[in-house]
């Protein structure tokens, strides 16, 4: 092994290994963590979580999958479901370390954000200020076009998603597209490139003098207690890495072998959802960055036209339904999904990843945070309410405009709903549902996991209420009997 190569070897501790020891398989599934006595709040809102996630689970086909959500800076609850190995019947641990894809790109935004504090790097200098080596292009390329995807750095083309080829330096992995042109003049298109933030993995070294991976661990990683995210060396030993699968027509198989050693940045981290939890929470919570620069992080960028890309720099921003505030960012990978969502004037985190492709997504991150926003408390049903029992034939609005048509089926009474929610040809089993007052909350999921959320009342016409997919997005929900 290089000299500068990092082994990732960490011990484990002294509680979890008495718990695996003493343990039968058949309970090593699934272990749960969570804080007290601020879980004790929030013990409602955990178990929705861990239903529903246990729902995901059960329908996803993804062999492993783990969340985690924060509070005010503390880690409330953080659980796995599954197998991270399925040869050996090895369960999901919240230490399971999982391939996090670009969620890699707000951690490296933390790099880049750290630099611009100390006065070592300027967003809009020329990338060649900090990394002579890079080609010149037809138009100046700048830090900050390449953090917002407004660049014009291409993106993987055909198989070099698959690489299998070791990467000794960060420079070395910009060889695969450095000498390509420009897809368009920066500024002028959004469009995501994960080769874009290689080049700011360089750009971090020249600004800071640091390898890379060095810099990641000293100034971001140990200064956050994240101790389980490690760069995705194929030939470490990684305690509790979780192995990587694909699922196919035909079944859960091994994902083929690749080696990220030339995106570290942009895609090349091991981390557990606690370890995100704990890296948003160290943006929200003050002290990590100033305020100045979060803005800088956490701002749309715009077009030289002017519009708005909904991107800032590592972060996705935009706000849900109710108008709070979201940064996000999700990540893909061979072997890998990952969700992190952040409400950063809430103080909420919620991270959520898979050892296979899985519908971490948006609408489930939201799913999970909305009960720690406001900790569920008993309400009153009110008895008066009629059944929503039946069949109903429903339309689906977004901004006024119908975008489906749907079939709801639900038997129980109020209270204690159970059914499905067919929408075209897919079919979504209601999971988790809840009644308050004359509202009824429905939170179904389809074959894949992707989860659908609705909000039902009864008017003298039927039902009406609301609807949010598994993008976060949604509109009006309106029924009618059948």
């Amino acid at each position: 092994m290089k000299a500068h190569r990092r082994t990732a070897i960490t011990l484990w501790s002294c509680l979890s290994l008495a718990v695996l020891l003493a343990a039968p398989l058949a309970a090593q599934t699934r272990a749960a963590y969570s804080s007290r006595p601020a879980a004790d709040r929030y013990a409602d809102a955990i178990e929705r979580a861990r239903l529903i996630m246990q729902a995901v689970s059960d329908r996803a086909q993804t062999p492993g999958i783990s969340a985690a959500v924060g509070v005010n800076s503390e880690v409330i609850w953080a659980e796995g479901f599954g197998l991270a190995d399925l040869e050996h019947g090895i369960g999901v641990w919240p230490e399971t370390k999982f391939r996090i894809g670009s969620v890699s790109k707000p951690y490296t935004a933390a790099a880049v954000g750290l630099l611009v504090q100390q006065g070592r790097l300027d967003l809009d200098a020329p990338v060649q200020q900090y990394v002579p080596s890079f080609p010149q292009k037809r138009w100046p390329v700048t830090t900050r076009q390449l953090a917002g995807h407004l660049a014009g750095v291409r993106h993987y083309d055909g198989e070099e998603f698959l690489s299998a080829k070791l990467y000794e330096t960060v420079l070395e992995g910009l060889e695969i597209f450095q000498d390509d042109t420009l897809l368009f003049e920066p500024g002028t298109r959004y469009s995501y490139s994960s080769y874009a933030w290689n080049l700011i993995s360089a750009v971090v070294e020249g600004a800071s003098g640091q390898q890379f991976l060095a810099y990641m661990q000293e100034m971001v990683f140990d200064p956050l207690g994240m101790t389980n995210t490690v760069a995705d060396y194929n030939d470490s030993i990684i305690p509790h890495r979780a192995r990587p699968y694909m699922t196919t027509p035909h079944g859960v198989v091994n994902a083929p072998y690749v080696d990220n050693s030339y995106k570290w940045a942009g895609g090349g981290f091991l981390s557990t959802p606690t370890d995100m939890v704990r890296f948003g929470m160290g943006h929200i919570g003050g002290g990590f960055l100033s305020d100045e620069t979060l803005e800088i992080l956490w701002t749309s960028q715009r077009r030289n036209d002017g519009e708005e890309t909904g991107y800032g720099i590592g972060w996705s921003v935009g706000a849900d339904r109710d108008g709070r505030r979201l940064v996000s960012h999700g990540g893909g990978s061979i072997g890998g999904t990952t969700f992190l969502l952040l409400f950063p004037d809430d103080g909420v985190v919620v991270s959520i990843v898979g050892n296979a492709r899985a519908p971490m997504s948006p609408g489930l991150a939201w799913t999970l945070a909305e009960p720690f926003l406001a900790p569920i408390t008993a309400a009153a049903l009110d008895a008066s309410v009629p059944s929503l029992a039946g069949d109903w034939a429903c339309s689906m609005k977004r901004r006024g405009e119908e975008v489906a048509a749907a079939h709801v089926a639900l038997a129980g009474e109020p209270g204690d709903y159970w059914g499905q929610i067919s929408i075209e040809d897919d079919d979504f089993q209601i999971a988790f549902q809840s009644s308050s007052g004359s509202q009824t909350r429905l939170i179904a999921l389809n074959g894949g996991g992707r989860i659908l959320n609705i909000w039902l009342s009864p008017v003298e016409s039927g039902v009406e209420g609301s609807w949010i997919g598994s993008g976060a997005t949604g509109g009006d929900f309106a029924c009618s009997r059948q």
